[in-house]
Order: C-alpha cells, then sequence, then structure tokens
C-alpha cells in the first residue's frame, strides 16, 4: 500500500509535518495505482474514524476483523455501477454502541459522483429498506452557475411521497420555498423541465436501471 498524508483541508503534506498536527488523514493507495483502499482519521496520533472502500477481491469477514483492531468507528463502502447509476452501499460500524452496523444504500449518477439522488437506510434484519428514512434530491444550478439540491423529498411508511420541498424559486430564503405531497406533485412536474417521476416514490433506482 502507498501511503499519502493529507492536512484536514486535504493538502498532502510530508509525515513529519502530518504528525506535528493535532489532526490529519492518512490516505492508503494499492500500489501502482490511484485506486483508494484507505482512509484513516488521525488526531493527537489515535484514529478516530476509518473509511474503507471496498473492492471485488476483497473478503468482507478479514476486513471487519482488521478494521476492529484499528478503532471502533468505520464505515465500510462497496460501489457497484449499473446502467448510468452508481450503488454505494455502506456499512457504519460503531462498536462502542452496537456490534451491528448501520447499513445504507446511496444512489448517484455516473456523470455526477459528488450529488447524490437517493438514499435509503436498510434494516439489518430484513434486508429491506426503511422506506421513512428514504430521501431524494433532485439538482439543478443557481443563478451563479453552482449545482444545489433544488427539490428535496422525504417519504411515508409504504413509499408514497410524503413531502417534497421545492427551491426553485428562491433558494437563499426558506419562506419562499413551495411545499408539494402525493397528491399535489403533478402540481411540480407541471413546473420541472424534465421528468421527476422517480421523485414520487421510495424506489431505489430510476426504472429504466432495470430496462436492458
Amino acid at each position: 500500500m502507498r501511503k499519502v498524508y493529507k492536512n484536514i483541508f486535504g493538502e498532502v503534506i510530508s509525515k513529519n509535518n502530518a504528525v506535528k498536527l493535532n489532526e490529519y488523514h492518512l490516505y492508503y493507495y494499492e500500489d501502482g495505482s490511484d485506486l483508494l483502499k484507505e482512509i484513516e482519521f488521525i488526531n493527537e496520533d489515535s484514529i478516530y474514524n476509518i473509511n474503507y472502500f471496498l473492492s471485488e477481491e476483497d473478503d468482507e469477514e478479514q476486513i471487519l476483523g482488521y478494521l476492529k483492531e484499528k478503532s471502533d468507528f468505520f464505515d465500510i463502502e462497496k460501489r457497484e455501477t449499473t446502467d448510468g447509476f452508481i450503488i454505494s452501499t455502506n456499512k457504519l460500524y460503531s462498536l462502542s454502541v452496537d456490534d451491528q452496523p448501520l447499513i445504507s444504500k446511496t444512489i448517484f449518477k455516473t456523470d455526477d459522483p459528488e450529488n447524490f439522488i437517493c438514499s435509503q437506510v436498510i434494516d439489518n434484519e430484513t434486508q429491506e429498506p426503511q422506506l421513512e428514512k428514504t430521501v431524494k434530491c433532485w439538482y439543478t444550478t443557481d443563478k451563479n452557475g453552482e449545482k444545489y439540491a433544488a427539490i428535496e423529498c422525504s417519504y411515508e411508511e409504504d413509499g408514497k411521497l410524503e413531502l417534497a420541498i421545492d427551491k426553485t424559486s428562491d433558494p437563499e430564503n426558506e419562506e419562499n420555498w413551495q411545499h408539494y405531497d402525493y397528491d399535489t406533485f403533478q402540481e411540480l412536474q407541471e413546473q420541472c423541465p424534465v421528468d421527476i417521476s422517480y421523485y414520487k416514490t421510495a424506489t431505489l433506482l430510476p426504472q429504466k436501471a432495470f430496462q436492458k
């Protein structure tokens, strides 16, 4: 593994400079590549969090044992790509609280891997999504050309839209945001330049992702 030390602003620094800081991050890359495998978050010489990026070749049980020896708090992330979407499965462990992880699935578009369009919490026992904890976001750009979550949606236990908050009229002023629900969703759709039917229910992936 190739180690790279960074300060909290993401700037590469030397090991000597890193250990002089109260807090720094240690990145591990696979030898001979830019494939990021692990980030250690270090404060006063103690690891307080780890992000581990699981690949197809990794044995998850072995990785779990390896991480448990290093920290009580860590996240294992596995990413898959399908039909223009990235599916990120995260298992967040907090061993001082519970042996079982908090599992979530997050969806990104492959052409925009920074802004999630859907995030769901997965039940540990059933492996089914807890639909009432689903969040979806639709993005557009503001007057400065910056992308932002213009519509944010939450859902009921049966997966129907509970609330869609439309910020497009005045992104900075909450008092001017518009609110819609399942029954008034069509009014929101009529104001959008694209099909946003994906946001009417808590379905994880847009339907076209299942089409071959």
